[in-house]
């Protein structure tokens, strides 16, 4: 998931406008993409947990067997590091949530940071202006 998020960055910077005009749309371009780039890598861990939970874990939900809504619900909270959940998840499965979740908060954490930069290169263009 690290190298697709490296690369997915690698691309915005190689695909955003490099000039600016200080409309910001570089800003919100590159908040965009980065906004979907989340949403896919969330449902990418949705899907291989809903394969984990199906085939390797199926009493990792205390309300098993649980949808897929419902595994994309705890997916998402654990990578939003939110931690909180109505959903409870046991066994050895909740192993699985913490790492992601530290993948999570990483990936948030270095697209915050790449987003900051480009708004960085946006703002001191303008200012220079």
């Amino acid at each position: 998931m690290g190298i697709v998020h490296h690369y997915a960055l690698s691309g915005i910077l190689k695909f955003s406008p490099q000039r600016s005009d200080g409309s910001g749309f570089r800003i919100i371009l590159t908040f965009s993409t980065l906004l979907l780039l989340h949403v896919l890598e969330l449902v990418t861990l949705a899907v291989f947990n809903t394969m984990v939970v199906a085939s390797v874990l199926p009493q990792s939900f205390s309300n098993s067997p649980p949808m897929f809504q419902d595994v994309l619900y705890v997916t998402g909270i654990s990578f939003s590091t939110l931690g909180y959940s109505s959903i409870e998840v046991v066994g050895p499965f909740r192993l699985l949530l913490m790492l992601q979740s530290l993948l999570g908060f990483m990936l948030l954490t270095w697209s915050a940071t790449f987003l900051y930069s480009a708004c960085q290169q946006v703002w001191q263009k303008a200012k220079d202006d």
